[in-house]
């Protein structure tokens, strides 16, 4: 095999894009084959839904490496760099790895002459990788839907499955149901799945997949519980009670009232492969796994006055959540929303929802082929006489904020992970906003 440079593995690597999404198992599988079927080396805690997946892949990790497992996670997409994706300990895929595994699966792909997409061909070098680096145990978030993701070919019977809400509509289904059903057949025959019970219409289709599949079901709030502290000092401790265990005043660093149950989600998991090994996950790991969980670009506070908040959502309900958790969380005089979306996202519910939330909008557009106009936000933002303005570089927005924006106001960069990652490198790369916080340390918090 010929020794790619780091900058032709990543191009060869991006040049899969144009490619496209493929929902379909037959041509991963064939590569697999041929790289020998690392992904049924290691056990797996698959995470599907709509809402809340990579936060809860970052506290299962947490836990499971706190506790003495060596852990691979893989996550998408990536804020800054394509080696996050891909993780053990914490530890992103290096240059050399990077080169490595590009050049193996390249191997493979182009000698059995098989089309893979971009997220087929990183999936394949997440299994090849943690099968020769021997994980413990992988911790992998489903891409998109579950059923004919190429994640879904992972080993292991412990699924997790967040809250689920509409997105990606286009490929998984318009209705509630036909969206659960999608992400609900990652559950393994005879396994476990820790799953928010959510709607009536979600619950039951959850529970007859489980039922089909002689899996057993554990609901949140029916099997296990979370109690949130309100009056303490922290705005983030929660109860965590099972059959087994009850856990109080859990630290929880993840900013957001969603974050608590995943990490709910994330506790029984772990707990429960932990009990099936035949291992024990002591409380004080718990606690300190808990606590020093980090997860870039989920409700994180990245500059203060005036605070830069960033947050990834990226279709309604997640936007809700944000807006909501912000109110409660933060002290502010005026919301400016930094707002970047993709053209397959319901934009016009999203900004309908940040109506409520925000005073003035900056309207952007991510360097992404699938970025939408912005003009096309002032235009629905034009019904809800919301101030808005078009300034579709990221760079450009932030640098205009700098110069307008009051000490006491809250600026909120969301609408895609696009936009916070561009927005994420530039606020790092830039010496007036080295003033990075913990979001933990609750800047500028109610109470």
């Amino acid at each position: 095999m010929a020794t790619l440079t780091p900058e032709e593995a990543l191009n060869y690597l991006y040049s899969l894009i144009p490619k496209g999404i493929k929902l379909g198992l037959e041509n991963i599988s064939t590569v697999l084959n041929g790289l020998g079927n690392p992904q049924l080396n290691t056990p797996t805690i698959h995470i599907a839904g709509t809402n809340g997946k990579g936060s809860t892949a970052a506290f299962c990790e947490s836990i499971l490496r706190n506790a003495g497992y060596k852990v691979g996670l893989y996550t998408s997409p990536h804020l800054n760099h394509f080696g996050e994706r891909i993780q053990i300990n914490r530890i992103p895929l290096s240059e050399n790895e990077l080169i490595q595994l590009v050049a193996k699966v390249k191997h493979v792909v182009e000698n059995l002459k098989i089309p893979i997409t971009f997220f087929e061909f990183a999936t394949a070098m997440a299994f090849l990788h943690f099968a020769e680096q021997e994980t413990d145990i992988n911790v992998i978030e489903v891409g998109m839907g579950g059923r004919l993701d190429a994640t879904s070919l992972c080993k292991g019977d412990i699924t997790i499955i967040t809250s689920i809400a509409k997105d990606h509509t286009s490929y998984l289904g318009t209705k509630i149901e036909e969206i659960t059903f999608e992400k609900a057949s990652v559950i393994k025959e005879g396994g476990t799945v820790f799953a928010i019970k959510g709607t009536k219409k979600v619950h039951e289709v959850i529970k007859s997949i489980s039922d089909i599949k002689s899996a057993t079901a554990q609901f949140l709030g029916e099997h296990f519980v979370l109690k949130k502290n309100p009056g303490k000092n922290s705005p983030s401790l929660i109860t965590y009670q099972n059959p087994n265990v009850c856990l109080k005043d859990l630290e929880i660093s993840l900013a957001g009232g969603f974050q608590a149950s995943n990490a709910a989600l994330a506790l029984s998991a772990c707990l429960h492969h932990a009990r099936k090994s035949g291992k024990e996950i002591s409380e004080q790991s718990i606690r300190t796994s808990l606590k020093n969980t980090s997860w870039a670009g989920r409700m994180e506070v990245i500059s203060s006055r005036p605070t830069i908040l960033l947050d990834i959502a990226h279709n309604p309900a997640a936007v809700k959540e944000m807006a909501k958790s912000a109110q409660k969380l933060f002290l502010y005089t005026r919301v400016i929303v930094i707002y970047g979306a993709m053209k397959d996202k319901q934009s016009d519910e999203m900004l309908q929802e940040l109506t409520n939330f925000a005073d003035h909008f900056i309207l952007v557009r991510p360097n992404q082929e699938r970025s939408e106009n912005p003009t096309r936000f002032k235009k629905i933002l034009k019904k809800y006489n919301t101030p808005c303005e078009v300034i579709e570089n990221i760079p450009k927005a932030i640098r205009k904020v700098k110069q307008t924006a009051l000490s006491d106001d809250m600026v909120c960069i969301t609408g895609s992970i696009f936009t916070v990652g561009e927005a994420r490198h530039y606020l790092e790369n830039e010496s007036d906003f080295k003033t990075t916080i913990s979001p933990s340390t609750g800047l500028h918090l109610n109470g």
